[in-house]
């Protein structure tokens, strides 16, 4: 929306007192913490979180989280500087988004994500590690899950705000 001549430009949070895409979009992107040291998958969600709806707790549904397992599994290994193995990741989807899901269900997805070339594997005496083999691809996969929700959030919302 283009500045109205003799008003003054209100901030972001004047706008309404919401969240709009723009904040969303910077805040997860990493446009606030720029040279920040990366966070753990944890902390990154909860500053996320608090950034976004400082008075209100955020959890996100297992289904949300399973629609988007690929992505989320990308986030994961990018952020993580260890426990990138199979059980380590399942670990991190319970504690960080209260999502249990089956080594039937995160491993297929895994091995999907290596085949595409996104992941790639080191050998480990008992188990495989992840890692991000192609970056671009990668990142390609997570920002459209973002704009998704993106999109989806902020449909949504503009409903809410008109009920």
């Amino acid at each position: 929306m283009a500045p109205v001549p003799g008003r003054p430009e209100k901030s972001e949070e004047d706008r309404d007192g919401g969240v709009t895409v723009e904040m969303l979009y910077r805040e997860l992107s990493g446009a606030n913490s720029a040279g920040a040291e990366p966070e753990s998958p944890d902390m990154l969600l909860e500053s996320v979180s608090d950034a976004l709806f400082p008075d209100s707790s955020v959890g996100l549904d297992e289904s949300v989280v399973k629609g988007n397992l690929e992505a989320v599994l990308l986030a994961l290994v990018a952020t993580q500087d260890r426990n990138t193995h199979g059980k380590g990741l399942m670990e991190t989807l319970s504690t960080s988004f209260g999502a249990d899901f089956s080594p039937g269900t995160v491993y297929p997805c895994l091995h999907d994500l290596e085949d595409e070339d996104c992941l790639e594997t080191r050998e480990l005496v008992r188990t495989k590690e992840y890692a991000i083999h192609d970056e671009d691809l990668s990142r390609g996969h997570i920002e459209a899950a973002a704009r998704q929700h993106l999109a989806l959030g902020a449909f949504l919302k503009r409903v809410s705000d008109n009920l």
